[in-house]
């Protein structure tokens, strides 16, 4: 047995003394291996009975002493590997080694670095939040994130203010069905995930083309080493503003080399309060069940398959032509790990299929009023949407993440299949001649994307560890529906082919894309790290910014907008840098994080139509368009003091100004009707036919305005608390720098002030209480991202909400 083997063995064992090992290493070398061994099963048995037996609730009572947002951290397994870099808020808000990963994604430990933010699962309780976004919207953690709320349970996440269609979510490439309705995470429910990971950049090739990536994991099946054991959960949240209730219920079970988890829960509430007492159409039933079964194969090899069923049903969406009758969504995913194979030291396989159906109506009377413009045409509409995501990744992977290098390679296929339907019956615009049964659809449509991607991760000399990837793709997109079904569309008095209205015949696009990005970290010293990113990515235009034929789709603030495509889209092209710096010590903590971005063919919108006129707009038809340039910069910063003390104040804060600075571009486009084929009129600034101008350079559409978060959180003891209690104000500041030519309307600046407290008796560690009230001083608000109608009825965000829920585990 070596000297060194000896020497690292023996620095994990506190009871043992180097000179003690030397001395025994020449005499008894086998019995000492023997020994050794024997402590590593003992220390591996141990671990994974930790992982295994310690649910999210009992692991709050394993303590660090950390801000409330997050549920105090669990200590980290003794033989817990040590990570990449840390996030930027992992200081504040928690170690990320005590995050509970999966054996079956440990390749996503390499994505974590200072550009990254991590997010766990268990938050979801004590900020009883609701689908996926709505937890990285209460969430503190996620630094980089703006969130549209649609309703109380459809929530759209924006990575530093990212477009619809500009985010790719991952773990099973999860795409919005109908980007103005349910979104990429609001299928999933936030109290069935393990953790999240944010990328708000170019700056992983894991996931596919893209630039800006938000990567879960459901739960997964557990493990018993001491033998067969059975679990429980059983969990309910009661909010007071809409009387809405959850109830969850949770079995797992396993032994040594299986395991298997089931989680069902039921969400359901009513119409919702602002903060003048009006009641705002939101009601909403969701039920969701989530399956996992995992078996280890023997020779380092494991499974794990999981499945999820969403069903939602009734669904108001205040401030929207359609709501949604029913919603079904199935999601099925198999991953396979082989930590002994010929070539290389690991690879892992994941294999997904996802597929949402539903179907809507316009016809709900409680919000017509929002939208009187469909009152006076007579609109009755109804729309169906069925889309499906499937595909793979594999991947080789040398060296571990400890490693002094580690490299990995793969290749991944991304499937999406898509189908929109929007059936209106109405007086045309302008002409007093009925339209019966005319569709305004996103054709039956494909993408397919395979891949080839590589990352590179070496701890360099004086603390510096560098990381670089870099992937190339294939995109061909195409509509696969049958002619006559694109025969007449629209909504004009006479009926016009799809080619008229998107201006070609043209459909199929083939494009060759390719990424690259390096990080440098470096850790000064205890508590003192920087970070330096540089990105390079593109993304293929979506289904519906190639194919939608004037669909209803509320892209925009102003609201009631028709929205065509452009089979003839670029790439878009984005170069992206961020420097970070963060300190960690024993009375504060801190970190600022800033980026900037040069945006080329940027995806944007095109005015081009406000009718019936500009000074009296009811309804905008748009466009999308590339704009040659476009820039994203903005910062997210965060500072707590005296950490580890029962008082701690705080504040975070994040803004993004995002300028499109070639707005006029070098043509007008037409809309297309019967017989006049949508053109590009070159030497026409950019908008011209709508009558509504704009200068060359100009805001883009749907930035949020400079945030804060100020306040104190409270515990009885600093290290092993029984309760935490957060007051905070979230400060928004107006925001006056808007899109004029998208007719996008300036936002006042408002604070709303919450408290949240947790609560778990010492004699009941399996036992915790949540109680807070949110918005206490009843502010009546909106944010800057609600769409709202230019003639109708404003709708804004809830009053004061009081909530109070129970985590039980046996």
């Amino acid at each position: 047995m070596s000297l060194l083997l000896i020497a690292a063995k023996c620095s994990a064992q506190e009871d043992l003394e180097v000179g003690d090992i030397l001395e025994y290493a020449d005499e008894t070398p086998a019995s000492i291996e023997n020994a050794f061994s024997l402590a590593d099963a003992d220390l591996e048995e141990q671990t994974q009975h930790f992982r295994a037996e310690t649910s999210p609730l009992r692991q709050a009572t394993l303590l660090q002493p950390t801000p409330f947002g997050q549920p105090r951290t669990a200590l980290p397994p003794p033989t817990a590997a040590p990570t990449q870099a840390t996030s930027l808020t992992s200081q504040l808000f928690g170690p990320s080694s005590s995050l509970d990963r999966s054996v079956l994604r440990q390749a996503r430990l390499g994505v974590a670095s200072y550009s990254t933010d991590i997010v766990r699962g268990e938050e979801s309780a004590p900020s009883v939040s609701t689908d996926l976004g709505s937890l990285l919207r209460k969430s503190p953690g996620a630094l980089s994130v703006n969130t549209q709320r649609r309703t109380p349970i459809v929530n759209d996440t924006r990575v530093r203010s990212s477009r619809i269609g500009a985010l790719a979510a991952s773990g099973s490439h999860w795409v919005p069905a109908r980007e103005d309705l349910d979104t990429a995470l609001s299928k999933i429910d936030s109290r069935l995930v393990n953790d999240v990971i944010i990328v708000p950049g170019p700056y992983s090739s894991v996931y596919g083309p893209g630039f800006h990536f938000v990567d879960f994991e459901l739960l997964q099946s557990p493990r018993f080493a001491s033998g067969n054991e059975v679990h429980g959960r059983t969990s309910f949240d009661h909010q007071a503003n809409g009387n809405q209730w959850l109830g969850q219920q949770s079995i797992w079970a396993g032994g040594a080399d299986w395991g298997v988890r089931g989680n069902y829960s039921h969400r359901l509430g009513g119409d919702y309060k602002d903060g003048d007492g009006m009641h705002v159409p939101s009601s909403y039933e969701s039920r969701e069940f989530t399956l996992a079964f995992g078996r280890d194969l023997g020779d380092d090899r494991s499974i794990e398959f999981s499945l999820m069923r969403l069903d939602q049903t009734d669904v108001e969406f205040p401030g929207y032509v359609f709501d949604i009758d029913y919603l079904v969504t199935d999601g099925y995913e198999i991953a396979y790990i082989d930590s002994n194979p010929e070539i290389a030291d690991r690879v892992e396989t994941e294999v997904w299929y996802n597929r949402t159906r539903f179907e809507g109506n316009a016809q709900n009377l409680a919000k017509r009023s929002q939208f009187p413009f469909l009152n006076r045409i007579r609109y009755i509409g109804f729309t169906d949407v069925d889309s499906m995501s499937t595909g793979y990744r594999r991947a080789r992977t040398w060296g571990n993440a400890d490693d002094d290098a580690s490299w990995t390679l793969g290749h991944d296929l991304r499937y999406v299949k898509q189908e929109l339907n929007e059936i209106a019956n109405a007086v045309t615009l302008g002409f007093p001649f009925p339209v019966s049964d005319r569709n305004s659809p996103i054709p039956r449509s494909f993408a397919a994307n395979p891949g080839l991607f590589a990352e590179y991760n070496e701890h360099l000399f004086h603390g510096i560890t560098f990381r670089a990837g870099g992937r190339v793709d294939y995109v061909q997109t195409d509509i696969v529906a049958d002619a006559g079904e694109l025969a007449e569309v629209g909504l004009d008095q006479n009926p016009a082919s799809f080619d008229e209205i998107v201006g070609t015949s043209d459909y199929q696009t083939d494009r060759v894309m390719w990424s690259l990005y390096a990080t440098l970290t470096r850790q000064h010293h205890e508590g003192l790290s920087t970070s330096a990113s540089l990105g390079f990515g593109q993304r293929a235009p979506t289904l519906t910014e190639l194919y939608a034929a004037q669909p209803f789709l509320l892209l925009l603030q102003n609201g009631l907008n028709n929205v065509t495509g452009d089979p003839g889209l670029k790439q878009e092209k984005l170069l992206q840098a961020d420097l970070s710096i963060d300190q960690d010590g024993d009375y504060v903590r801190s970190g600022v994080r800033g980026f900037y971005g040069w945006a080329f063919d940027y995806i944007t919108l095109e005015n081009t139509r406000a009718f019936p006129s500009r000074s009296n707009t009811e309804q905008v038809s748009l466009r999308y368009v590339n704009t040659s340039l476009a820039t994203l910069a903005g910062f997210e910063s965060f500072m707590e003091l005296l950490p580890k003390a029962k008082v701690s104040p705080f504040v975070t804060m994040r803004y993004v100004d995002g300028r499109d600075r070639t707005r006029n571009g070098d043509f007008a486009t037409t809309n297309g009707a019967q017989g006049s084929p949508s053109q590009k009129i070159f030497g026409l600034s950019r908008g011209a036919f709508s009558g509504v101008g704009g200068n060359d350079s100009e805001p883009l559409p749907g930035i949020s305005p400079l945030e804060a978060r100020v306040g104190v959180r409270l515990r009885d003891e600093a290290n092993d608390p029984a309760w935490n209690a957060e007051i905070a104000a979230r400060i928004v500041d107006n925001q006056d720098r808007i899109a004029t030519s998208l007719l996008e309307n300036a936002t006042a600046g408002y604070t709303v002030f919450d408290v949240r407290a947790t609560y778990h008796p010492r004699s009941k560690d399996n036992l915790l209480f949540v109680f807070g009230v949110e918005n206490f001083t009843d502010k009546t608000y909106r944010e800057h991202l609600d769409f709202r109608s230019l003639t109708g009825v404003p709708v804004f965000q809830p009053g004061v909400n009081a909530y109070f829920g129970m985590d039980w585990t046996y």
